[in-house]
């Protein structure tokens, strides 16, 4: 899955369709679906589109890859701008990160044992039928950033991660649940970030782990 667009509107309803053909595919095999989707600015307007499509909604359930350490309802909370853009035009399932009036790490704890109680359990860890990932100039993905505690992580699924660099925390999936899942879809938009992938490997940035299962979709 890879292709290039040199116009942003043919990209982004490029994009939507292909993540709807994904889905139908991927739906052909499971009645239920369970996808995690990336926030950021790139894919709202991809998220926003594909909310146009006809797929059985209601067999589908979302949840969150990543998240701030703000409230559900902050303009910068992954939540409130997915659920603003796609949720709330969809009759879809979904799950927020963050709950009202415990702290961020039990959020994350809490996230965790959810994921354990809905998902299908393969290779002794929850499987997402689909991932939707993006990609920082720094090779971050997720909330998984260079240098940070959570690259390391083997066992916990969901953690609380500090980023020294932004220096503020965020809760994020870790590497066992992302590469465990059926797919994989990553869009990256940029010339910058394309160079970023390509030289990932070499420079051991956090996206060069998951390049293996990676689905591309590039503007």
């Amino acid at each position: 899955m890879k292709f290039q667009k040199n116009n942003f509107e043919d990209f982004v309803n490029d994009s939507s369709e292909l993540l709807f053909k994904t889905i139908r595919t991927l739906s052909t095999k499971n009645k239920h679906l369970n996808i995690a989707l990336s926030g950021g600015k790139t894919p709202l307007p991809i998220y926003r589109r594909l909310s146009d499509y006809n797929l059985n909604w209601k067999n589908i359930s979302f949840f969150l890859v990543d998240e701030r350490c703000v409230a559900n309802t902050h303009q910068e909370s992954n939540f409130f701008n997915i659920k603003t853009h796609f949720f709330d035009f969809i009759n879809s399932s979904y799950h927020k990160i963050v709950q009202e009036n415990i702290s961020f790490e039990k959020s994350a704890n809490n996230y965790q044992k959810l994921i354990t109680k809905k998902l299908t359990t393969v290779n002794n860890i929850p499987q997402f039928d689909l991932v939707v990932l993006g990609m920082g100039l720094d090779g971050h993905i997720a909330s998984l950033f260079p240098d940070t505690k959570a690259l390391n992580e083997k066992k916990a699924l969901i953690v609380l991660n500090y980023i020294p660099q932004l220096n503020t925390q965020r809760i994020t999936m870790t590497y066992p649940l992302l590469m465990n899942s059926k797919k994989i879809v990553m869009i990256i938009k940029g010339k910058g970030k394309k160079k970023v992938l390509i030289n990932s490997l070499i420079k051991k940035l956090p996206v060069s782990v998951l390049i293996p299962k990676l689905n591309l979709i590039l503007n």
